[in-house]
């Protein structure tokens, strides 16, 4: 596992949760944009604090470098993941189960 240095956190990209509503049709082709909710993994040394590893996030867009992390151990499959700084994280979300 990564451990972050500074004000950075480690996290895992989810799919956006679909609206309930369909009165907009939205092709698929249009969702080019990487997902804006994240799992945070493991936290360096925050300065604001309020986030612990489980949280579900709201990022900035384009936020965070890529890195590929086995999550399961050494002989599991690698993951691409997120390096992003503690500010990019912009909201906590509350009421996500995973």
């Amino acid at each position: 596992m990564i451990q972050p240095r500074g004000p950075r956190v480690l996290v895992k990209r989810l799919e956006e949760p679909k609206p309930a509503s369909q009165l907009l049709v939205i092709p698929e082709t249009a969702d080019v944009k990487e997902s804006q909710y994240a799992l945070i993994l493991a936290i360096g040394t925050l300065q604001q604090g309020g986030i612990v590893p489980g949280d579900v996030v709201i990022l900035k867009d384009y936020a965070g470098a890529p890195v590929f992390v086995r999550l399961d151990g050494e002989d599991g499959p690698l993951s691409e993941c997120a390096l992003v700084m503690e500010d990019d994280c912009l909201a906590v979300v509350e009421g996500i189960g995973l």
